[in-house]
């Protein structure tokens, strides 16, 4: 699964990103921080939709809210492990108020 999803990624969904990057003049950091954020969270967001509004279920802001914490905690955790280089942490208030802006733009 994980192999046809390198695929589809590579065949399809990069050359997009490069395409809408040529038009609308961003660069690829800009691109790659938005794009690929709500294509990730699209699926996310069309499971809760239809659990609401089509299923009447119980699912939609949980799944949204879990996946977001999910994504916080675990991925942003696992990239820095895998990183290769030691990142150094300025003070302890500076963490804290990056943290802090970060938590709350989630909300």
């Amino acid at each position: 699964m994980f192999y046809a999803l390198a695929i589809v990624c590579d065949d399809f969904f990069v050359p997009s990103l490069e395409k809408i990057c040529e038009k609308l003049h961003l660069s690829e950091d800009v691109a790659g921080a938005t794009f690929m954020a709500a294509g990730s969270s699209t699926p996310e967001l069309f499971a809760s939709v239809i659990g609401v509004f089509i299923t009447h279920g119980d699912v939609g802001v949980g799944t949204i809210v879990g996946s977001a914490v999910f994504n916080i905690l675990c991925i942003i955790g696992v990239c820095g492990i895998f990183a290769g280089q030691v990142s150094r942490v300025y003070s302890f208030i500076h963490s804290f108020i990056h943290s802090f802006i970060h938590s709350f733009s989630i909300m």
